[in-house]
């Protein structure tokens, strides 16, 4: 079968680095580390696995960090390459173990990709697994697939860039009669879900979201799914986006970061400063910040804007940048990441995050917002991804492979 891979190349991989740092699609070309590769479909690590005919397989952010080499050395010990892309999936079940049970062929499923303890067949879990917290799992480099923390980027079992891939069935969550469409939106949902779940608005907060591509725009709508009625202002780059910001649920939206900057300052008791030798800065701003695009320049925003004991959550894959971090002991500000998979606070009970995902999904539908964009064939791999790197000239919001036979 036909996959899309990234091969670990160190000479070609700071070429890559330095090239699409200029020109992203370079990171496309011969000497960059994607391929198009004929391989044979992995096969099942153990009886209570099952293979999946891939339907949609979404352009994740991360995948487009590491094929530009924009991503962190600080993951590398836990990476094995070749691996193939795709983490956001759903599919149809063609093959099931012996003790796969309940699923069926047949079944249409959207697939968890984190590969832990229960994945691995690693007993007795680790301490992190053990208080489900599966997503911050120590050990995705044993057990029964090896090297490698998720379906899309781990060798022994695949992706969702090629026909088949093979999963656990402890990853598998029926869609019903939720279209692929909105099913192939389940993992970004998490991303922005959980994030809002484990650091949820106070009552008397002024939210703001930086970003409004997909998780800024799923992190407006968590917000509003989950019942916070209070203010949201986002900052969105596109005249598209802040369509979708809209659609999403956010109350204040600006296309410029003046504008943003000038709203933070007009709140209450607010106040704009401006260093002679640093950046501008807001006094008495935002309670709480989302960061869903990990970047120097909205980490930057983020530390800028949140008010004195405010909260910045880091919900976009943030790696190797610079900030000035002078406010956060000068103004206690609090810094907290979030990883997409394990357990969240849902309904007055801890539930897992793909279930709590898929039961707003069915609840509202997110079909409304129009956020799958663009679907390829995988022979059209170029065209996908630059259409993914290419927000502006595109359009497009999420973009995803549909391969096919």
């Amino acid at each position: 079968m036909r996959a899309i891979r990234f091969h670990y190349r160190p000479v070609r991989y700071l070429w890559t680095r330095w090239a699409a740092a200029r020109r992203p699609t370079l990171a496309l070309g011969p000497l960059g580390c994607v391929a198009m590769d004929d391989v044979a479909p992995p096969a099942l690590p153990g009886p209570d696995w099952v293979r999946i005919e891939t339907t949609l397989s979404g352009i994740c952010g991360s995948d487009l960090a590491a094929l530009t080499a924009h991503d962190s050395f600080t993951l590398e010990p836990f990476g094995a390459y070749p691996f193939t892309f795709g983490h956001e999936n759903v599919g149809r079940i063609v093959e099931t173990g012996s003790d796969a049970a309940p699923w069926s062929v047949g079944d249409r499923v959207v697939v968890n990709p984190m590969l832990s303890c229960a994945q691995r067949g690693l007993e007795p879990p680790c301490p992190a697994c053990a208080r489900g917290e599966y997503g911050l799992c120590r050990r995705t480099t044993e057990g029964a697939v090896g090297t490698g923390p998720m379906i899309g980027y781990c060798p022994a079992v695949g992706g969702g860039w090629s026909r088949f891939f093979v999963a656990h069935r402890s990853q598998l969550h029926a869609l019903g009669e939720i279209p692929d469409e909105v099913g192939v939106l389940t993992d970004p949902f998490a991303s922005a879900l959980r994030p809002v779940l484990l650091h949820p608005p106070r009552e008397d907060d002024v939210v703001l979201v930086i970003g409004a591509g997909t998780i800024g725009a799923l992190t407006i709508k968590a917000l509003r799914l989950v019942g916070w009625s209070g203010p949201i202002a986002t900052l969105a780059r596109y005249p598209f986006q802040r369509e979708l910001a809209e659609r999403a649920g956010a109350s204040h939206i600006f296309a410029r970061r003046e504008a943003l900057y000038a709203w933070a300052a007009s709140l209450p008791d607010a106040r704009s400063y401006r260093p002679t030798l640093a950046p501008t800065f807001v006094e008495g701003g935002p309670s709480l910040v989302y960061d869903t695009v990990g970047t120097r320049a909205s980490v930057r925003d983020a530390l800028a804007l949140a008010r004195e004991g405010g909260r910045i959550v880091l919900v976009g894959a943030a790696a190797k940048l610079s900030a000035d971090w002078t406010r956060i002991w000068y103004r206690q500000l609090a810094v907290a990441g979030v990883f997409a998979y394990g357990l969240a606070p849902f309904d007055q009970q801890e539930r897992d995050i793909y279930d709590a995902s898929l039961e707003l999904i069915r609840r509202d539908g997110l079909h409304e917002l129009g956020i799958l964009t663009h679907v390829f064939d995988l022979e059209d791999y170029r065209a996908a991804i630059s259409a993914a790197l290419d927000k502006g000239g595109h359009r497009s919001i999420k973009v995803a492979f549909r391969p096919g036979v």
